[in-house]
């Protein structure tokens, strides 16, 4: 090494305390307004660790605010730097307009948001709130000491600090913004020990690494996406005296497994959606609860609900593909759409015996239902009710409903037998297409239509009787029951759709009641063998069919 390079080596240790020196500042005001005094332009961007003491007002911070949120260093400045850690314990924040509005002991709103370098703060030690998004933003914190006389941590205050581990809140704290610790995502641990009284919306959404919550029991109200997509969270116990749940509160909370809502009253919309990891859940005294709560948890096995419940929310267990077990209180009236929907391992559900309404495809796809009876209250049945309930095997409808809807039973492969009420009068379209293994239907005598495609592809169905007051049969009503046999058709029929009976390929008799030729096309009794056929009709009728050019087409038209 020559003499010149020692030279430089010697001048650069002999200058590290200075530089050092330059990065730590520590400032003590006497009075408000002047930390801009002992801070001059010349040293404030050359800080890196800052701490200052005394009474500051709305100058001195907005001041502050200036030097902690710098993101940026001038380049051309060999010696400025940005600061990582602010230490204001002995500072006190007096009440003033000066600069930014501040009030006694109080952080104000957005003080260090973005302070994007910014990793340990240490906030005065008389302060009592802490304002909204003070330090949203900082994505490098990783320490806060939040003095004990803190009572209110105001909304997003440390939204998106991401590098936060881990915090207490205070004892004397009584109320959390919302949004106060959204997107955290290294935050593992919370212990909340004060009088909250409320976790609000989205205090911890998206806090992906949180493991633990402690709440105190103070708590009465969990807030809209309060916990959702915590999902490392996995057991949490809930205040004994909780009332409310919000809406998509757990929503993605994937390994939370242990939950105990004995006492909660309210569970919002999609509260516990795509908790995969709940198995059982009992709930004794709810009154209310939204949309798709139970949607998507896929490891649900088994849920008890007691209370005074009147209605079941859309989709609130839809894809509960493990659910085999569910009892609902009495007092439901209404389930609305989608409900059970793809509970492929559920076999039989008892439905409460005041159910006035179930809505559309409230079963659809529940592969393994076996039997289901449709109490006497219930007076109206939705679309697709059943379809796809490939292993039920009988229905028994004792409530006074006046239609079976499109698809109520479409695709009920293993379905034998049906109990229809007698004030059903309409059938609709699809309501028993393939229904493969119903051999026999018994009609209510108070029916009147019966929709396209109704029994279409029912290849077992041997004979059919259809009731005196119906006037008319859609198109493909009965297509391809391959092994019909024999059909009575009524004295009102004023219309029969085109391919109704249209490749019954064994039809040998049909009855037709109506004293007048019925409507139909030329496709009504396609592919059927029309010449091993009998057609009989009204005795004196005959002239009357003989004139309509469909059925002049039939060549075996018998009086009786």
């Amino acid at each position: 090494m020559n003499y010149n390079m020692k030279k430089i080596l010697v001048l650069l240790v002999a200058l590290m305390p200075f530089v050092a020196m330059a990065q730590e500042k520590s400032v003590h005001v006497d009075s408000v307004g002047h930390l801009a005094r002992l801070l001059p332009e010349s040293e404030r961007f050359k800080v890196a660790d800052l701490k200052v003491a005394g009474p500051l007002n709305g100058a001195d911070l907005k001041l502050l605010t200036q030097i902690v949120t710098r993101t940026k260093v001038n380049n051309k400045q060999s010696d400025e730097c940005i600061v990582t850690s602010i230490d204001l314990s002995e500072a006190v924040i007096t009440e003033g307009k000066e600069g930014m509005k501040t009030e006694a002991n109080a952080l104000p709103a957005s003080l260090f948001a973005g302070a994007k370098s910014l990793v340990k703060v240490i906030i005065p030690k008389n302060t009592v709130s802490i304002g909204r998004n003070c330090f949203s933003g900082c994505s490098e914190l990783s320490e806060v000491s939040i003095p004990e006389t803190v009572t209110s941590v105001g909304a997003n205050a440390f939204e998106g600090c991401k590098s936060l581990a881990h915090i207490e809140i205070p004892g004397q704290v009584s109320e959390l913004g919302a949004n106060v610790f959204s997107g955290c995502i290294t935050l593992t641990k919370v212990v909340i020990s004060g009088p909250v009284t409320a976790i609000n919306t989205g205090t911890f959404q998206g806090c992906e690494s949180l493991e633990s919550v402690s709440m105190p029991e103070s708590v009465k109200t969990i807030g809209t996406n309060a916990f959702r997509e915590c999902k490392m969270l996995e057991d949490l116990s809930l205040p004994d005296d909780l009332d409310e749940i919000g809406s998509s509160a757990f929503e993605k909370c994937r390994n939370l497994q242990n939950l105990s809502l004995a006492k909660v009253k309210k569970i919002g919309a999609n509260a516990f959606q795509e908790c995969s990891s709940l198995e059982t859940i009992d709930i004794e005294d709810v009154s209310k609860m939204g949309n798709g709560v139970f949607m998507r948890c896929l490891g649900m096995k088994s849920i008890s609900i007691q209370g005074d419940l009147t209605e079941i929310g859309n989709d609130c267990f839809s894809d509960c593909t493990s659910l085999t077990d569910i009892s609902l209180p009495a007092s439901v009236k209404e389930i609305e759409s989608r409900v059970f929907l793809n509970c492929k391992s559920l076999t039989e559900l008892e439905l409460p015996s005041g159910l006035n309404r179930i809505n559309d495809r409230v079963f659809e796809n529940c592969s393994s239902l076996k039997f289901v009876v449709i109490p006497n209250m219930t007076k109206s049945m939705g679309k697709s009710l059943f379809e796809n309930c490939v292993m039920l095997d009988s229905v028994r409808i004792e409530g006074y409903v006046d239609e079976i809807d499109n698809d109520a039973f479409r695709r009920c492969h293993s379905l034998r037998y049906v109990s229809l009420p007698v004030s059903v009068k309409k059938i609709g379209s699809k309501a028993f297409e393939e229904c493969t293994a119903l051999s026999r239907i018994e009609l209510p005598v108070t029916l009147q239509e019966i929709g396209n495609d109704a029994f279409a592809k029912c290849v077992t169905l041997q004979s059919i009787i259809i009731p005196p007051a119906v006037k008319e049969i859609g198109s493909d009503a009965f297509s391809e029951c391959s092994l019909l046999a024999s059909v009575q058709l009524p004295v009102a029929l004023k219309s029969l759709g085109g391919g109704a009976f249209a490749k019954c390929v064994s039809l040998r008799e049909v009855t037709v009641n109506a004293p007048l030729p019925p409507k139909m096309s030329r496709s009504t009794f396609k592919d059927v063998i029309l010449q091993a056929c009998k057609f009989y009709i009204p005795r004196g009728c005959r002239n009357l069919y003989m004139q309509d050019k469909q059925w002049q087409k039939i060549p075996n038209i018998l009086e009786k």
